[in-house]
């Protein structure tokens, strides 16, 4: 594919990915970072804020283990938060202080539950190229054809 076209489907990415974002309730500042990547045969995104990468691809659980000795700010859907716990025990079976719910059992306390993948990038990449199949096409044709650019 030309660069020309590339760019323009680059472009639609990028747009899409920021509305995406953007319906997500996450801020301007997240939908900004993302920027489109176009070359001769190439589109992409890239991004200059890492989070986002990681709710595209996801995150595994893990134990917290930097929490150990620390007091820390919880957040709070109700809106009254912080709520402020002392991180111990990391890993040990136990009760947890849940803000609005109190004493909850937990295998492991400190285990950050994961991110499941959203995909965001990749579907508004995919999505583009839908939308540009009738340019593609006639750039395959062109070519078939004779025609250069």
């Amino acid at each position: 594919m030309p660069d020309d076209l590339t760019r323009q489907i680059a472009d639609r990415a990028a747009q899409m990915c920021r509305e995406d974002i953007m319906a997500r309730g996450w801020s301007d500042r997240s939908s900004g970072a993302v920027q489109p990547r176009a070359g001769d045969g190439e589109v992409g995104l890239r991004t200059t804020a890492g989070h986002l990468m990681h709710q595209n691809s996801g995150v595994r659980p893990f134990l917290m283990t930097w929490v150990e000795g620390r007091t820390i700010g919880m957040s709070c859907a109700q809106g009254d938060g912080p709520h402020f716990r002392r991180g111990s025990h990391v890993g040990e079976p136990g009760y947890v202080d849940i803000p609005h719910r109190g004493q909850v059992w937990r295998n492991q306390k400190w285990l950050f539950p994961g991110l499941q993948p959203k995909r965001f990038f990749e579907d508004s990449i995919a999505g583009a190229i839908r939308q540009s199949r009738p340019q593609i096409r006639q750039y395959i044709v062109g070519m078939m054809r004779g025609d250069r650019r």
